[in-house]
């Protein structure tokens, strides 16, 4: 995402490009500068950074706040003079929280599937739990980021077994399983107002008990474009301080009546942005610069191409 970003930018040759980079790592060539971070002092060298240049892009996961609190330090330097081209505190939160995500999808008549507390759980009230019917279950972090800490169980019991070792029930929230096609959609908002870039098929696989992401297929969803842009135009009304690319992970339940559950927003770039380029027939940063920098933004006519991202 980094790298090609910052390829996209270099092609605009309209911005002298300011990066942070680990410092055991070489500096992407693409940065007209890029500063070297020692072990634990990144907050330090991002928020003296923040001073020293007009615009600021982040790339970060939810995973243990980290989105957040970066996003946050943005926020503060915008009175100095860095504009942040992120989403609002509000739809930050609900990205980052897959409670607040769930809740804000339910109150926004937006399917999406029930979520049970770790703590419910380990407090005995997942038997009411075992009487839905419910075959099989995913534990996820409450903050996690794609399919990073994911875990299915065929029984109540052993999820609930899994959840109380390590205090992990503080953390981690518990979902029915939703069989169906794993997809996302790439999308533009501002004011309230939302615009389909894309939508895509995941490739995602099971290792065990777990989930990886073998790759995307950019537009490998088109089919379904009219009623993901539905669905985006109503994450953009539920979250009106959502600005900028925002990605959204969804689940089609093929065998009955194509029903898509919204399962996470990501108020931030997401691995889709790679192929965008290829896809859109058009630079993606351009397009999400102009969105958020103009008032009066118009989408262009971009094309539809189906792309594949291996990872």
């Amino acid at each position: 995402m980094r790298d090609a970003l910052l390829r996209n930018l270099a092609e605009m040759h309209q911005y002298e490009i300011v990066t942070l980079h680990d410092a055991r790592l070489q500096p992407p060539a693409l940065a007209n500068r890029s500063i070297e971070v020692t072990s634990g002092q990144f907050n330090r060298e991002f928020t003296e950074a923040l001073a020293t240049v007009d615009l600021v892009w982040l790339i970060a996961p939810e995973t243990n706040g980290v989105l957040l609190k970066l996003s946050e330090l943005c926020y503060a330097s915008h009175d100095k003079g860095a504009l942040f081209l992120g989403c609002g505190f509000d739809a930050t939160l609900i990205g980052t929280s897959k409670t607040l995500c769930f809740e804000a999808l339910q109150e926004a008549k937006i399917y999406t599937l029930p979520v049970y507390a770790g703590e419910d759980l380990v407090a005995g009230k997942h038997t009411e739990l075992s009487s839905e019917n419910i075959s099989t279950w995913v534990a996820k972090p409450e903050d996690g980021a794609g399919c990073d800490g994911i875990e299915l169980f065929d029984s109540m019991r052993d999820l609930t077994d899994w959840i109380k070792q390590d205090d992990r029930y503080l953390n981690y929230l518990a979902q029915p399983y939703q069989a169906g096609v794993a997809a996302s959609f790439s999308m533009l908002c501002r004011n309230g107002k939302a615009w389909l870039l894309s939508c895509n098929k995941q490739h995602i696989v099971r290792d065990g008990n777990q989930f990886q992401l073998s790759g995307i297929t950019i537009n490998g969803m088109v089919a379904y474009w009219q009623r993901f842009e539905t669905i985006a135009r109503k994450i953009a009304k539920m979250l009106p301080d959502a600005l900028g690319y925002v990605g959204v992970d969804v689940i089609v339940d093929t065998e009955h009546d194509h029903k898509i559950y919204v399962i996470e927003i990501n108020p931030r770039l997401t691995t889709s942005y790679v192929g965008l380029e290829q896809a859109l027939d058009y630079n993606p940063a351009k397009l999400i610069l102009d969105c958020v920098l103009n008032d009066k933004f118009v989408m262009p006519n971009l094309a539809k191409k189906e792309v594949v991202i291996s990872l």
